[in-house]
C-alpha cells in the first residue's frame, strides 16, 4: 500500500463490522430476557431471525424473515404441545405443522380463563404476522421487524408458561 492513509482505510475496513456490532451492542435497550430458552430449534430460528433482519437489503430478504418467524413459531408449538394434555377448541387434532392450533390448545389449557384471552390473542397474531410477512411482496423493514418481535414474545410467552424463565432460587 502506498501510503499510510491506504492502510488505515485497508486496517479499519477489517474490523469495522466488529466496531459497528460493538457500539450498536453498547447503545441497544437490554432484552428481559438474554438467555436462550433451551429448545434447540427454536433458539436458532431466534437467532437467524435476529441474523437475517439485520442483513436484509430487499423484499425477497424480508420475506424469508417471515418465513423463518412462521418455522420458529411451528417449533415452540411443536415442543410446547402435548395432546394429551391441550385439547384443541374445535377437537380437531392438529398436524404436525398447525402451530396455530396447537399454540391455542397449549396457551387455553395452561392460561385458562378470561383473563388470559390477551395472551391467546397476541399468540395468533404473531403467526398471522410471520404468515402475512412471508406472502406480503413489498415487505420492509419495519413489517419484519415487528414481525420478529412478535415471534420472539411468542417464544418467550411460552418458555415462562413451561417454567423456562422460572428465576433459580
Amino acid at each position: 500500500m502506498p501510503n499510510w492513509a491506504s492502510r488505515r482505510v485497508y486496517a479499519t475496513g477489517l474490523y469495522q463490522g466488529l466496531i459497528d456490532q460493538i457500539r450498536s451492542a453498547a447503545g441497544a435497550p437490554n432484552q428481559i430476557f438474554e438467555e436462550p430458552t433451551g429448545w434447540e430449534r427454536v433458539d436458532r430460528g431466534i437467532y437467524e431471525i435476529r441474523r437475517r433482519l439485520e442483513q436484509a437489503e430487499n423484499e425477497e430478504q424480508l420475506q424469508a424473515v417471515g418465513l423463518l418467524c412462521r418455522e420458529t413459531l411451528i417449533s415452540v408449538a411443536q415442543v410446547v404441545f402435548d395432546p394429551q394434555r391441550h385439547p384443541t377448541e374445535d377437537g380437531v387434532i392438529p398436524s404436525e405443522t398447525d402451530a396455530k392450533r396447537m399454540l391455542d390448545a397449549y396457551i387455553a389449557s395452561e392460561l385458562a380463563g378470561g383473563a388470559n384471552e390477551g395472551v391467546r390473542r397476541h399468540a395468533k397474531a404473531a403467526l398471522t404476522l410471520a404468515n402475512d410477512l412471508q406472502h406480503h411482496r413489498t415487505a420492509n423493514f419495519r413489517q419484519a421487524a415487528l414481525c420478529a418481535e412478535a415471534t420472539t414474545s411468542v417464544v418467550n410467552i411460552a418458555a415462562v408458561i413451561s417454567g423456562r424463565r422460572d428465576r433459580q432460587q
